[in-house]
């Protein structure tokens, strides 16, 4: 459990100035055709006959992974039976909710979240007042990132846990992630742009949290020891990072080039090199800020620099390149401007 003082504020957590898309009607059929587009077919009816919907939806993508900040403004019952295309994380942020999960019930407010699966029925409950942060992870992308991590194709899909804490690892982990990207989108483009290698690796930080962080049926086996290390796989991976630092990566990518699996991979990289395949990308990418900043233009600057070679949080970058170079990037930067 993270102390309270660590935990991320859930209300402070909202996509609404930030969003890609947003959307707001009373219209039920306008409603269910819309959120329908966005997950699956679903019915959508209103618990109280007198009831007036005033649905409020705000709709951010990260590559495989969709952000979604709703609510329907009314109680309302939604039944989405099989969701087939995706895996469904939903976090309340305010009211009340129900769910059943091939029959099996529960209800949840803030403080606790739930993962559905792509195979068990879905139907829910919203109270008028219930807003939620909604995670949708593509099926395809999220089972290919799985089979990287086992070292094997799936013969269905994993079968994740349907609850968890907020103030637990995953949740204030998920929700501290879920703010990166909207501080990401926010100091973007307009139209809520996420720049693209931030956006693989937000992707991919958010696929690897919920796969390692929430038990499923996979999780004995991604505990299991690995084989030995072999510097012929990080040869090939290293040189693909030198090759490739200006593009979105992601764990997917170096598996492919690695040819085993990504836990070998991760042994073989601390045996041979002490540093994880991803930690060697974030020095490769720092020596390419450096290079930018020792040779400015006229309108170089170093929060364009850190954001072109993907660093989306600053204060991290300033501390990992005074690491690595021992001066801070305004010093570097100062020095060639003579100031």
């Amino acid at each position: 459990m993270i102390p309270p003082n660590l935990a991320p504020n859930l209300a402070d957590v909202g996509l609404a100035d930030v969003a890609g898309r947003r959307f707001m009607s009373s219209d039920r059929d306008e409603v269910r055709g819309y959120v329908g587009r966005m997950y699956c077919d679903h019915s959508l009816d209103l618990v109280n006959a007198d009831g007036r919907l005033d649905t409020r939806i705000a709709h951010l993508r990260c590559g495989g992974v969709a952000l979604t900040d709703m609510s329907y403004g009314a109680d309302v019952m939604i039944d989405a039976g099989r969701l087939e295309d995706f895996y469904l994380v939903q976090i309340p942020v305010a009211g009340r909710s129900g769910l059943s999960l091939g029959g099996k019930h529960g209800d949840y407010g803030p403080g606790r979240a739930s993962v559905q699966n792509p195979q068990v029925p879905l139907a829910m409950y919203w109270s008028g007042d219930c807003r939620k942060l909604v995670l949708r992870y593509d099926r395809a992308g999220f089972e290919r990132f799985v089979e990287a991590c086992v070292g094997r194709p799936l013969r269905g899909c994993v079968d994740f846990e349907p609850w968890f804490d907020t103030d637990s690892r995953l949740g204030a982990m998920l929700i501290q992630q879920v703010q990166a990207v909207i501080a990401m989108a926010r100091h973007g483009a307009a139209g809520g742009a996420v720049p693209a290698l931030l956006e693989r690796h937000l992707e991919t930080t958010l696929m690897g949290m919920l796969l390692f962080l929430q038990p499923h049926d996979l999780t004995a086996q991604l505990a299991q020891r690995v084989p030995g290390a072999d510097p012929a796989p990080v040869r090939r991976v290293r040189e693909y990072l030198e090759a490739h630092a200006h593009e979105p990566i992601d764990l997917a990518d170096l598996v492919a080039v690695a040819g085993v699996p990504l836990r070998t991979l991760h042994h073989q990289f601390r045996h041979v090199l002490g540093v994880s395949p991803m930690q060697l990308l974030r020095d490769i990418r720092l020596d390419r800020v450096r290079a930018e900043l020792a040779s400015p233009h006229e309108t170089t600057n170093v929060t364009q620099a850190a954001m072109n070679w993907g660093f989306e949080h600053l204060g991290r970058f300033a501390v990992a390149y005074r690491r690595r170079f021992g001066e801070t990037p305004r010093e570097t930067l100062g020095r060639q401007r003579g100031v």
